[in-house]
């Protein structure tokens, strides 16, 4: 754990990970401690997921502006890797909601929908993601009218508390997802 002492100056040499206060050899990170050669470090047991093309995400639609949908990153980990939240919003444009022709965004998504995507490429600072295939789309989506969660019945959404019916692109496995 950070500030913990692992060693002192006269048996090891400091490496990464940690830091001197007077004769002792501190962690300043958390992590496993690693002796190699008589250094010690301590490395990190989950690293952040750099942000690259093919990585899978969740997000929440944040904003909906024809052509494009606005996705906030959600925090999540998988084993021994954790993907922070990002600082910006992800782009999803509409050609790449879906195979197809996408008339309009909101016919597809919402905002408030949890969904499934790849990012597909980081281009000028921008993150821009895809939907496209059939594991990918939204996994959570809530009635516009009441915000209740909706259901999948018959192939279709359905709100349970108000009856409201609406369609969207979703994952194949919508609502069996724990987020």
């Amino acid at each position: 754990m950070p500030g913990d002492a692992v060693g002192t100056e006269e048996e090891f040499i400091g490496g990464s990970g940690t830091y001197m206060e007077g004769e002792q050899i501190r962690a300043s990170a958390s992590g496993e401690l690693n002796d190699k050669d008589r250094a010690l470090s301590v490395s990190r047991r989950n690293m952040l997921a750099s942000v690259k093309p093919g990585t899978i995400v969740l997000g929440r639609v944040e904003n909906v502006v024809e052509p494009i949908a606005l996705i906030s990153v959600l925090p999540q980990q998988e084993g021994n890797i954790r993907f922070a939240m990002l600082p910006d919003n992800c782009v999803l444009h509409a050609s790449r909601i879906k195979d197809g022709f996408v008339k309009n965004v909101r016919d597809e998504l919402r905002i408030g929908d949890i969904v499934r995507a790849k990012i597909a490429e980081v281009r000028n600072g921008e993150i821009h993601v895809s939907t496209e295939g059939a594991e990918f789309g939204v996994i959570k989506a809530f009635c516009i009218k009441c915000r209740h969660a909706l259901t999948l019945v018959g192939g279709s959404l359905s709100c349970p508390e108000c009856g409201n019916k609406e369609n969207r692109k979703l994952a194949s496995d919508y609502r069996n997802v724990n987020i």
